[in-house]
Parts: structure tokens; C-alpha cells; sequence
């Protein structure tokens, strides 16, 4: 798996943003435990975004991210479960590549942390809430979990990716089962080589990727701040490429039920 120096190394930042969700209790317990998922968007939408955050958890430019993506193209419901039981993870990991590698494999692990039932967990809350049709992403190593669960057999979402995506491969892809948007910055490897390898899949839409090579990994999470215009200028741009998509997808699959 690839993980970039930039996601050992890179503090979260001090940006400030309102938040305009709110957290929830799930209703289904995920290996007896309640879990927590942040909620935003029009109630009255009936398209469903799964959020996964990065290792550092919410942020404040990571729910601006979200706010935003939800009332863009027409509206969705986001949900964006906060993936770590014990809490995200400490600053004090960053810095060395081995001790961020070690708590992740112990906190963020897919299968030892149960992290796709938590995703369905969201996924029913998503479906009660009025939601027909879900995609998700996920930012960091959140877009290789996006990945995972959509991946699944008889998995639900009709597209994946994210931005900034670590730990994504060829090999991570290559069992994905609905169109793929990456969005990488500065400091991830190409992508195009991944979208070439699911070229052969009979998706609705084709897959898509585009770099941002002016800011760097975790600018529309953890570590972006908006503030700083160029970063504002790119993150919207990801909204729009996100929610385009998302909303693409969608329309299709209404139209064929």
C-alpha cells in the first residue's frame, strides 16, 4: 500500500468553520457498541453520500468539505460515521512513518475493526432517513475504505473515490464493483494507471481522475485550510467534481427504477 511522507508528516490545521450537521446516534450497534455519525444536508433529498474522514478524524475544514458537497448538485444527505472507537488518531503519531503505520493497522484495520459494518450501520440510517440511491468516498485513507466497501459483494453504492487518496492501488481497485473519482494533490502517485485498470468494467459512467498539483495531501480534511485561497479555489472544485459525479450517477439509476 502506498502511504505518502505528507500523511506521516502533515499537523491538522487551526481552520475555523460552523458546522452546519450534527452528530446522531446510529441505530444499529456495530459489534455492540453505538457509534456516532455526522449528518448534514437537505432532509428532503433522496441521494445518499457516505463520507469517510481521514486518520485524524473531523476537522474543521473536513466539515466545511462536507457541508458544502451536501447542498451541492440538487442536494444529498451526507454521512460521515466517525470511523475510530477509541477516537482519531493522536498528533503525536505523525512524524514517524512507522508508529502512524502501526496505529493505523491497529485502529483503522478494515476487517479487525469491522469498519464495513459501521459503513452499513450508516448506510440503513441513510435508507430511513428517505435515501434511494448512496455513493461514497473517502479522504486519505478513507478513499482506500470507500474503495473496500464498494468492493463487496452486493455492496450498494453507485460510485467511489475521493480525494487525496493514500493506500490506493491497482491491487486496491481491482475488485471495485462501481465507477471510480480520484483527485489527487501534489504529493500522491499517478492515478491514471489505477482508472486504466478498471477500464474493462462495464460501469455506467466512465471512471474519472484529475490532479491538483498546486496544494498538497489532506487539503480537504484534516490538514486544509481554506482559508488560504488556493486551497479554497481547489477544494470547491472538488466539491463540484464530487458532487457532479455523484449526482451523474444518481439520475442514471433513478431513471432505470
Amino acid at each position: 500500500m502506498t502511504l505518502t511522507d505528507a500523511c506521516c508528516n502533515t499537523q491538522p490545521t487551526n481552520a475555523e468553520w460552523q458546522a452546519k450537521g450534527e452528530d446522531k446516534v446510529l441505530a444499529t450497534k456495530v459489534e455492540g457498541h453505538e457509534r456516532k455519525v455526522y449528518r448534514t444536508g437537505p432532509k428532503d433529498s433522496k441521494r445518499g453520500v457516505i463520507a469517510i474522514h481521514d486518520p485524524l478524524g473531523i476537522h474543521a475544514t473536513t466539515l466545511q468539505f462536507f457541508d458544502r458537497l451536501a447542498v451541492s448538485h440538487g442536494g444529498f444527505q451526507v454521512a460521515s460515521p466517525h470511523m475510530f472507537k477509541d477516537g482519531p488518531a493522536p498528533t503525536s503519531v505523525l512524524g514517524n512513518r512507522d508508529v502512524f503505520w502501526a496505529w493505523i493497522a491497529e485502529n483503522g484495520d478494515y476487517k479487525k475493526n469491522h469498519i464495513y459494518d459501521l459503513i452499513l450501520a450508516a448506510v440503513e440510517d441513510l435508507r430511513a432517513d428517505g435515501c434511494t440511491t448512496i455513493s461514497i468516498f473517502g479522504l486519505c485513507w478513507g478513499a482506500s475504505i470507500a474503495i473496500k466497501a464498494a468492493s463487496e459483494p452486493g455492496q450498494p453504492f453507485l460510485a467511489t473515490g475521493g480525494p487525496h487518496p493514500s493506500f490506493t492501488t491497482i491491487e486496491t481497485v481491482k475488485d471495485v464493483k462501481c465507477p471510480l473519482i480520484l483527485l489527487a494533490s501534489k504529493d500522491e502517485a499517478d492515478m491514471i494507471p489505477i482508472l486504466d485498470s478498471v477500464k474493462h468494467n462495464d460501469f455506467p459512467v466512465e471512471s474519472f481522475q484529475k490532479r491538483f498539483d498546486n496544494v498538497r495531501h489532506g487539503w480537504c480534511g484534516s490538514r486544509g485550510d481554506w482559508s488560504d485561497p488556493e486551497q479554497l479555489k481547489a477544494g470547491l472544485e472538488v466539491v463540484d467534481l464530487l458532487g457532479a459525479y455523484f449526482a451523474k450517477v444518481a439520475t442514471i439509476a433513478e431513471a432505470k427504477s
